[in-house]
């Protein structure tokens, strides 16, 4: 196997453009259920504020729990969809050699699981830097909610998301495009993570 430079580079791109848009919905998730359940809610880069409609509006306990899984459940369900999209149609990848864009816009969607393990990986990667793992993160603030491991969750979801991942390499990208997707996929994580959530974001969506 060989890299694709052409390939690389649209992939590469792709990855951080998704890395905007998944964390766009993922506080849109958020963003929704607040406003569903009558507060006003703003959007931000990689954040979501809520606050009653008026002064007198008294805060459900219970709301604030929706609106915390909200995105998380925004996310898990979008990459579900993509899964969806590539079992139902998984006859077409049949002895492929290069995907089509819709292959290729199907397997970005299923990524959205990614999320999950990528939140474990970069808790436990801060755990070992400076010995205490962060508490801000949804799903752990889910687990502490529900009484609950603080990392139960987390790790679950992680699993789920290797799992994915996993299927979508090994099954679904043809073995000559293997290599290049995953040396684009390393390569634009931490790219696109740093390009919107801490150089532009902040700027663009304060």
């Amino acid at each position: 196997m060989s890299i694709d430079q052409r390939l690389f580079i649209w992939l590469f791109i792709s990855f951080i453009a998704a890395t905007v848009i998944g964390t766009l919905t993922h506080e849109l998730g958020h963003y929704l259920v607040a406003e569903s359940l009558g507060y006003d809610a703003t959007l931000h880069y990689g954040s979501t504020g809520w606050q009653p409609a008026n002064p007198e509006q008294a805060v459900n306990s219970s709301d604030g729990f929706w609106i915390l899984i909200g995105g998380p459940l925004e996310t898990m369900l979008t990459g579900t969809i993509g899964l969806v999209l590539l079992f139902s149609s998984r006859k077409l990848f049949d002895n492929v050699t290069k995907l089509s864009f819709g292959q290729w816009f199907s397997i970005f969607i299923s990524l959205f699981w990614l999320r999950q393990l990528a939140n474990l990986v970069g808790g436990l990667g801060l755990y070992f830097v400076n010995g205490t793992i962060s508490s801000h993160s949804d799903e752990i603030r889910v687990a502490k909610y529900l009484q609950l491991p603080d990392l139960s969750i987390s790790i679950l979801t992680a699993m789920i998301g290797a799992i994915v991942l996993a299927v979508i390499i090994f099954k679904f990208v043809p073995n000559k495009q293997r290599l290049t997707f995953i040396a684009s996929g390393l390569a634009s994580g931490l790219t696109g993570y740093y390009l919107w959530l801490v150089l532009l974001g902040k700027y663009l969506m304060p």
